[in-house]
């Protein structure tokens, strides 16, 4: 067998993360599991990751920095236009299975809650506050607009959606969000 590197040997080892999530939760995400999953060794992931947790953290974190555009596009609406169509193509592809088994799962494991929430999401709070100010310089989002609010408003419908509804999440209701919800939620007065 050919040994693997870089990207081809990454892309193994993050595809067998996720396809342990999906089918026995974090737990099941173990070093070795991955190694034997990845075709790869133990040796090869801990020169990568110090243990389990950060494997899972940079996988999670991969993909939602590989679906969802940080760009700027040059006004509020057509950022969020960007970013939610991130979201609802995340969230109605093959990998929504593998995020909702994440989230269920995490309700369990404090270390993939944590990785999760410090992580991705905070990683995305980082970038909706500076997509926000890059709003406020323009001039097409109020100076005094609640930070806290405005950068959860339009990801916390399609979460709901993911995550609690069902219902269904397609390019109507990003557009719908964007002009309707958000647009006028942050426009100046």
């Amino acid at each position: 067998m050919q040994r693997r590197r870089g990207e081809v040997l990454d892309t193994a080892i993050r595809d067998a993360v996720l396809e342990l999530l999906a089918e026995h939760g974090p737990a099941g995400v173990t070093m070795e599991a991955v190694a034997s999953a990845a075709r790869t060794s133990k040796p090869v992931l801990y020169r990568r990751w110090p243990d389990r947790a950060s494997l899972l953290r940079d996988t999670l974190l991969g993909i939602a920095t590989a679906a969802i555009p940080h760009e700027d596009t040059g006004s509020y609406r057509s950022d969020m236009l960007a970013i939610l169509r991130g979201w609802a193509r995340l969230f109605t592809g093959p990998q929504a299975p593998v995020l909702r088994a994440a989230i269920a799962a995490a309700a369990h494991d404090p270390e993939l809650t944590a990785a999760f929430q410090n992580d991705v999401i905070g990683w995305r709070k980082q970038e909706m506050a500076a997509l926000l100010a890059r709003g406020i310089a323009r001039g097409d989002v109020r100076a005094d607009v609640p930070v806290e609010i405005a950068r959860e408003l339009g990801q916390s419908v399609l979460w709901h959606r993911l995550l609690v509804t069902g219902d269904p999440i397609d390019d109507d209701l990003v557009v719908q969000l964007v002009d309707d919800v958000l647009v006028p939620f942050v426009a100046p007065r």
